[in-house]
């Protein structure tokens, strides 16, 4: 198994872990909660909030997310089976599957612009490395990334 290369504090070692590993990342995740593609349809699309074709406009107005059949067909004024509950339970999943990606890339697009950032402005005054730049600045220049990660593991959503 190949060894993954440390991570070089300097420059271009800080610049080379934004270009290959937050950026990629970052696009992967906005492809996710963006495209639909061959391979699935985003938590957007299944909840009829996403870009829905001609073919499936009539679908998406009678279920969502998930295409159950009979299940949600009302009978003598009743639902016999739940499956309108069962329904509202796969859209509110859908929809908290779409908020935590949309938290993500939230992250990720913080998390490279302030790097970047904080990249240009600690490297000035240095000869090309930032072991000398003490870590609270480090930190105090990456904006809101620290409040970005905890929005993302308590479910809540720090916009």
């Amino acid at each position: 198994m190949a060894e993954t290369p440390k991570l070089a504090l300097d420059q271009a070692g800080l610049q080379n872990f934004i270009d290959t590993q937050i950026l990629p990342f970052r696009d992967s995740l906005t492809k996710i909660k963006t495209v639909d593609n061959d391979q699935g349809q985003t938590m957007r699309s299944l909840v009829g909030n996403g870009k829905i074709d001609d073919t499936n406009k009539d679908l998406y107005g009678l279920q969502k997310p998930l295409t159950i059949g009979q299940m949600t067909k009302v009978v003598d004024g009743g639902d016999p089976v739940k499956g309108g509950a069962l329904a509202n339970a796969l859209t509110d999943a859908a929809n908290s599957i779409d908020k935590v990606y949309e938290q993500q890339v939230k992250l990720f697009n913080d998390l490279h612009e302030n790097l970047q950032k904080t990249i240009t402005k600690l490297m000035q005054g240095q000869t090309n490395s930032l072991t000398l730049i003490d870590g609270k600045a480090f930190l105090d220049n990456l904006g809101t990334v620290p409040s970005d990660f905890q929005a993302t593991g308590n479910g809540n959503s720090a916009s």
